[in-house]
């Protein structure tokens, strides 16, 4: 078994890894777990909330870092696990650590006191900083696992497929689920859309025909926006109208993650049209692309609330909010419950990947994650909403620190091998298989809330999707002559 090894036969020129970790960039991510430690000691709530700044500044300093690395060398895995740790932990720290009254408790939290427990705090900044280590740690394992990784940058678009089908075929997966919800009255429709909370839903823990036939959906809005980014003609018109008209039922459904299956395979077309330099066009081309994506999503949370309708009134609270995720609150009362109001649950993740996919009319008593549930209703108290306690909460729950530095070290090698992947793709006659692992990207950055068997099957169904529109290059000069290339144009150190 040779799995750990390079193989007899690969070419080692068609060999592409993406960049190593930087010693400066393990300096920015193991200081902070020092800090994190330190801050055990303390007693009071500003210097903790001091210590706090200091972390999210060293976080926001690391994104920089690896910000940059990414325009130079179009791989993208380390700042999507950095930018996710900043994004769903330090800016909600940040806002609590800022107020008047520091760490103090938000309005309806379920505990009823003025401030979160040192003990409490401490104990997240301890978790955040090891999962933000432990996901560099796993982006830096890297075994041999060439041949799977080959067979999917093999695979190019099908010239002899029918796109003006393909287009048909995939609206009709976002529409007409939607359509089937409200009896093909397009005027409950259209109302259905711009209230609060609305639309299609896709999201539920035992979805039917209509809702897999919608994920097919999600995978063709993203598959438009990519085609009208390589489209130079005024296609790009009919391709850019599809991709908004498929993706309309998801985006007003407020549910923020769908906008990231969607959107983030364009951010990463944006990203290979880089040639390697830091022009300051290609720069504002590239943050603008991802502002686009992180103001969609802001919208999405100011106004799934209030309904659409209010857009052009007076702009929610939300619009301005730091805190909008919600996870570090989330994981604090994780802490809260386990181990002092329960034992830890020692329950594995992935049996719920494989059972998700058996109908409850086939299995009436299929489980559902215990621990989940049990956090759920202590947090809700019996209310009609459902909230998850973060991916580091969920992991803590279960198995304590091991659980945290598994997931850590885990979602920082799925990312590796995503990253892998990529480089070994062209833009150019790989479309489809670019959407693919951009969805995979986003199922990533989607875990970070919970890891879950739905945020998976989005990337799974788009997986499906990609083995219909593409074929298999069999001759080995095809990848052999991509690489070098590739590696030329990126240099990764």
């Amino acid at each position: 078994m040779k799995w750990w090894r390079s193989e007899k036969g690969i070419d080692k020129e068609a060999e592409l890894f993406p960049p190593r970790v930087t010693p400066t960039q393990w300096v920015l991510v193991i200081v902070p777990v020092v800090i994190a430690v330190a801050a055990n000691e303390v007693t009071s709530y500003n210097i903790l909330a001091l210590l706090t700044e200091i972390l999210s500044v060293l976080s926001l300093v690391l994104l920089i870092v690896v910000a940059k690395e990414a325009l130079e060398t179009k791989v993208i895995g380390k700042l999507f696990l950095i930018g996710g740790v900043l994004l769903f932990y330090w800016t909600e720290v940040l806002a609590l650590a800022i107020q008047p009254n520091a760490f103090s408790i938000p309005l309806g939290f379920p505990i009823n006191e003025a401030q979160f427990d040192q003990g409490l705090i401490a104990q997240a900044l301890i978790y955040i900083t090891v999962f933000q280590l432990l996901s560099l740690v796993g982006y830096s394992i890297r075994p041999r696992i060439n041949r799977p990784i080959r067979f999917l940058a093999s695979r190019v678009d099908s010239l002899s497929f029918d796109r003006w089908l393909l287009a048909a075929l995939l609206l009709a997966s976002s529409v007409l689920p939607l359509l089937i919800a409200y009896d093909f009255d397009f005027n409950n429709v259209v109302a259905a859309l711009l209230v609060s909370r609305s639309g299609m839903d896709v999201e539920t823990s035992d979805p039917g025909l209509t809702q897999h036939l919608a994920l097919f959906g999600i995978y063709g809005a993203a598959l438009f926006f990519v085609y009208a980014l390589k489209t130079s003609t005024w296609l790009r018109l009919w391709w850019l109208l599809l991709g908004a008209i498929v993706a309309v039922p998801f985006v007003t459904g407020g549910t923020r993650h769908l906008w990231l299956y969607i959107s983030l395979p364009s951010l990463l077309i944006v990203l290979r049209g880089f040639k390697g330099q830091l022009a300051g066009r290609r720069v504002v081309g590239f943050a603008a692309a991802a502002l686009i994506v992180l103001v969609v999503a802001q919208v999405q949370f100011a106004y799934r609330g209030v309904g659409w309708q209010e857009v052009g009134n007076s702009a929610p609270d939300e619009l301005s909010q730091l805190n909008t995720t919600g996870q570090f609150t989330a994981l604090l009362f994780a802490e809260y419950l386990v181990p002092t109001e329960h034992e830890y649950f020692m329950e594995p993740a992935e049996p719920y990947f494989l059972i998700h996919w058996i109908p409850r009319q086939l299995w009436p008593t299929k489980p559902v994650m215990e621990s989940w549930t049990y956090y759920n209703e202590s947090y809700v108290q019996g209310a009609a909403y459902n909230v998850t306690p973060s991916v580091i909460g969920q992991f803590h729950l279960s198995w304590g620190l091991p659980g945290v530095i598994f997931i850590g070290a885990w979602l920082g090698f799925l990312t590796c091998l995503a990253d892998r992947v990529l480089l070994r793709l062209n833009s150019d006659r790989q479309r489809a298989m670019f959407v693919v692992v951009g969805m995979f990207y986003a199922f990533i950055i989607s875990s970070f809330r919970f890891y879950s068997p739905i945020y998976f099957s989005y990337f799974l169904f788009g997986f499906v999707a990609m083995l219909m529109l593409t074929r298999r290059v069999r001759a080995k000069s095809f990848i052999t002559r991509l690489a070098p290339s590739l590696a030329n144009s990126i240099n990764p150190s």
